[in-house]
């Protein structure tokens, strides 16, 4: 990655300042998340743990029915770029559903917030993009739609390297504090 693209992504990321979850945990929160790890406490799996786990695979399938079905507009609109930027927009398309469904995979009791608010912020982007293909539509290929949904489908990108990298982080925690405490 270039100096240029670098630089690009970092201006659309200082654009979502404001906008991340940066709000402080309840007070007692690191206690309760050390018990669970420790394995002190035992969750009760019993009819709101299967619900909340029928939630979450709804939440994945309609993810994945979103990135299925945004694939086949996507078709139309691609109808309107030109070859190069048809090839460039599938490739982006195809780098993006690989680490979705990486992110997907990840998740578990430790990273369930992180996943949750990922697809959230990943479904926003894609409302974003189906305006610019909505635009293009419209209005044609020209330099500024293309520019726009390019740096949509890049930001997807880092986004979810950067949740990846967030995933292996907390991952990383959790098997030091068991080697630790073991």
């Amino acid at each position: 990655m270039t100096e240029e693209e670098k630089d690009r992504l970092d201006g659309l990321f200082e654009g979502f300042n404001g906008q991340w979850d940066t709000a402080e945990p309840a007070l007692g929160h690191h206690n309760r998340f050390m018990d669970r790890l420790d394995g002190k406490k035992k969750k009760k799996f019993g009819f709101m743990g299967i619900a909340a786990s029928v939630a979450a695979v709804v939440i994945m399938m309609i993810g994945f029915v979103t990135v299925y079905n945004n694939g086949m507009e996507n078709g139309l609109a691609a109808n309107k770029l030109s070859p190069k930027n048809r090839e460039a927009q599938q490739y982006f398309t195809m780098v993006i559903n690989k680490e979705l469904a990486k992110v997907q995979k990840e998740n578990s009791p430790e990273t369930k917030t992180l996943v949750h608010d990922a697809l959230q912020r990943m479904d926003e982007l894609d409302k974003d993009y189906a305006r610019l293909e909505d635009e293009l539509m419209k209005k044609g290929e020209n330099k500024k739609i293309i520019h726009a949904m390019i740096t949509n489908l890049q930001t997807r990108i880092s986004f979810l390297e950067d949740v990846l990298t967030q995933i292996e982080n907390i991952k990383k925690i959790k098997n030091n504090y068991h080697e630790n405490n073991s």
